[in-house]
């Protein structure tokens, strides 16, 4: 932790933070939508965006579900670009800027793809399968089954189907698989589109999924290319990949040790109470 606490206490006005929300932010949950962030993450991120150029959570929940549970505020009057926290949807699809969610003009045209999918979905029903529709995306959970093992296999058949009868591109996730508009938006697009921010010569990613390795990628090729310094923080669980873990500098044990971390930070760094 001491490393990570040294490269994000360094410059901070210089440097882009984005994090993950489930397994990061969050404990994860049987069920979706009963997922909350640590008490003492909203307070933490926003001493945070006072004081560092970009502050932002990136997830493939939908961003207005992550300004309601994050209690942010970025409506008129809210803080300065670069002085809030940043919201970014559905791994990069949906962006709040000044209180409104912004799609990406490409999404709008796999909606259609998207219900048809969930239509096909739920008709097959699958018990323990949960079908979340977030309009631009489709995830198939199935974390609370009886038989989480069985259900995964079916679910897997299941989300094979729909690539071929939607178009739609399929992402594992922990028990569940996401199917997406095939648009070239992921968490790696959102850390990359800081590097050319005036100002920004740092970034740091923090994740704990399959989803998050597009942006551990990211943060590789700017540091490749000489435009940037950068940390990846895996948060590592029961069911944290090989693949994510393997590819971190840094490992922290569950959404515990981010919030540690992150009030750690807060601390080192002087940031103001909010």
């Amino acid at each position: 932790m001491g490393a990570a606490l040294d490269f994000l206490a360094s410059a901070p006005e210089h440097t882009a933070v984005l994090s993950d929300f489930d397994g990061t932010l969050s404990r994860i949950v049987t069920q979706p939508e009963l997922a909350r962030p640590l008490p003492g993450v909203p307070g933490v991120l926003k001493r945070l965006a006072n004081s560092y150029g970009v502050l932002g959570v990136v997830s493939g929940r939908p961003a207005a579900w992550l300004v309601q549970q994050l209690a942010l505020s970025q409506g008129p009057g809210s803080a300065p670009a670069g002085r809030s926290v940043e919201a970014f949807g559905l791994h990069g699809i949906e962006h709040v800027v000044g209180g409104a969610v912004e799609v990406a003009h490409a999404a709008d045209g796999w909606t259609d793809a998207v219900a048809r999918a969930r239509d096909e979905a739920s008709a097959a029903g699958i018990a323990g399968l949960v079908v979340e529709d977030k309009r631009y995306s489709l995830t198939l959970h199935w974390r609370a089954a009886a038989d989480p093992e069985a259900v995964s296999r079916r679910a897997a058949a299941l989300g094979e189907r729909l690539v071929a009868s939607s178009g739609l591109h399929s992402r594992p996730g922990k028990a569940s698989i996401e199917l997406i508009a095939p648009i070239g938006i992921d968490k790696g697009t959102v850390v990359a589109r800081w590097a050319d921010t005036p100002g920004i010569e740092r970034v740091a990613f923090f994740g704990d999924d399959m989803s998050d390795v597009p942006a551990f990628d990211a943060v590789d090729r700017l540091v490749a290319a000489g435009r940037m310094a950068g940390l990846k923080v895996a948060v590592t669980g029961p069911e944290a990949p090989s693949d994510l873990l393997e590819r971190a500098d840094v490992v922290l044990t569950g959404p515990e040790a981010t919030l540690q971390l992150l009030e750690e930070l807060a601390d080192r760094i002087g940031a103001s109470p909010v």
